[in-house]
């Protein structure tokens, strides 16, 4: 059976709880870790498109939402507790684990040789996220109300819809850098979602505008898309990095290593058995 037959896939729902557990972890992209389980351009053609493809979008964004859903209500007490009690190995766990992604991502640029303007695309991808990295801390207030902090958070949300959809660029990490975070999960918890329209709507907004495209990038000129991709993605490492407290020494180091080939040897083995078994991918 085709795939676009099928309307229930346990490996969406799967994959989905994984990436949105990964996404618990600071510093880690939820476009990276989809582009590491091989579903990004699905999640992207199925925003993109989805009056084109109705019924076959709305089930796997379904489907995928439970999934990442059920993440973050089952793991975000554990995933916090591993964070807090385990940094460094969390941090080198997910940064072996990109490292193992590299190769799906770079068969998707479609190409068997790299050419000087190839680095130039990983260049330009690796520029963006660190420049992004380097933007001043609180570029926007959430203030007190009003016109001006309705446009303010609107324009935040669009911003923070790059980090929704552009691998290796944290979402947690964008917030914090506009300076929105605090307002932003201090008003979810407060079940205040009625402060969060503007956000919300610039983020919707930019995620339809970003997916739109996207998907014509990738279809279209899938080299320079795709290694622009990878520039992300190897970038977010930096990211990653930068969110454990301290450098491994002695003995911790040893540790460190072990738990960054685990994450490797994981991410290269699922997808070369989503290789051999392309029908349940």
């Amino acid at each position: 059976m085709r795939k676009a037959d099928r309307m229930f896939e346990i490996s969406t729902i799967i994959k989905g709880f994984i990436i949105g557990g990964s996404m618990l972890i600071p510093g880690v992209s939820g476009g990276t870790m989809s582009m590491i389980f091989n579903i990004y351009d699905r999640m992207i053609s199925s925003v993109s498109s989805f009056m084109k493809h109705k019924k076959e979008s709305f089930f796997f964004l379904l489907q995928f939402v439970l999934g990442a859903g059920a993440a973050f209500l089952i793991l975000s007490g554990p995933m916090a507790s591993l964070n807090r009690h385990f940094p460094q190995e969390m941090g080198f766990f997910v940064i072996g684990a990109v490292i193992g992604g590299i190769p799906v991502i770079y068969k998707e640029t479609r190409t068997e040789r790299l050419t000087f303007i190839s680095f130039l695309y990983l260049a330009a991808g690796l520029a963006l996220v660190f420049g992004i990295a380097m933007l001043p801390k609180n570029l926007f207030h959430a203030g007190n109300g009003g016109l001006i902090s309705f446009l303010i958070q609107f324009l935040a949300g669009i911003l923070g819809a790059l980090a929704l959809v552009l691998p290796g660029i944290s979402f947690s990490s964008m917030l914090y850098m506009m300076g929105v975070y605090n307002f932003i999960f201090g008003a979810l918890g407060d079940r205040n979602f009625l402060a969060l329209l503007p956000f919300g709507a610039g983020c919707i907004l930019g995620i339809l505008l970003l997916t739109r495209f996207l998907e014509t990038a990738m279809k279209r000129y899938p080299h320079p898309t795709y290694m622009i991709i990878l520039g992300f993605v190897m970038g977010s490492i930096g990211d990653i990095m930068g969110e454990i407290p301290r450098m491994p020494a002695g003995k911790e180091i040893f540790s460190c290593i072990f738990w960054a080939a685990a994450g490797f040897f994981i991410i290269f083995l699922l997808s070369r058995w989503e290789e051999r078994h392309p029908e349940t991918a």
